[in-house]
């Protein structure tokens, strides 16, 4: 599968819905206008020169993701920091002010997108889990410890356990000593075999 990067540098893999292919990734979604506008979003034109982000406004490579949505810069060409800058409201961009475009970059942290990703993992996590304890549960395992109530516990859940410990150590002895007359039995074996061979 080939990673396709939308304007922004946005994973289409990662950013966008499958369910919703015309909602922009929430990084760059103020480089687009709406189905009205002259750059609606659409995201199979991803990764191709057709993507219509900041159209009209500096084109792909002018739009900036940021958490508060993105926006377009346009370098106007007259001096190396003449830059205007442009967000979408509805169909149509509007220009920012240099104390709007400050006011962006005021009170930004690990917040918005971050703060999806992590949720995401964590949700991805937590689903991993629960699908992991069902497939188990489904097998005749149940990996849950299920504790009984306290009565059952003081009257026979010791028993039970002491029962369980025994039974436990027995199986594990045995199975030591069948481990090692086989081991022994092998040993000897090829013993046979290579003094009938005259090797030793």
């Amino acid at each position: 599968m080939v990673n396709v990067d939308c304007a922004g540098g946005q994973d289409r893999a990662t950013t966008i819905s499958e369910t919703h292919p015309y909602i922009p990734p929430p990084q760059t979604q103020n480089c687009y206008t709406d189905e009205d506008g002259d750059a609606p979003f659409d995201s199979s034109l991803c990764g191709t020169s057709s993507d219509r982000a900041c159209r009209g406004k500096g084109g792909i490579i002018a739009c900036k993701p940021d958490n508060q949505g993105g926006y377009c810069e346009v370098d106007r060409g007259e001096g190396d920091d003449d830059y205007e800058y442009y967000v979408s409201q509805g169909s149509i961009f509007e220009k920012l002010t240099e104390s709007e475009l400050l006011e962006r970059y005021r009170d930004v942290g690990d917040t918005g997108e971050t703060d999806r990703e992590v949720r995401r993992a964590l949700n991805d996590q937590e689903r991993r889990f629960t699908n992991r304890i069902r497939e188990l549960q489904i097998m005749g395992e149940n990996p849950l410890i299920q504790r009984g109530d306290d009565k059952k516990e003081n009257d026979g859940g010791n028993k039970d356990n002491e029962d369980n410990e025994v039974h436990s150590f027995v199986g594990d002895l045995l199975f030591n000593i069948s481990l090692g007359i086989s081991f022994f039995m092998f040993i000897a074996s090829l013993c046979i075999i290579l003094i009938q061979k005259n090797i030793i």
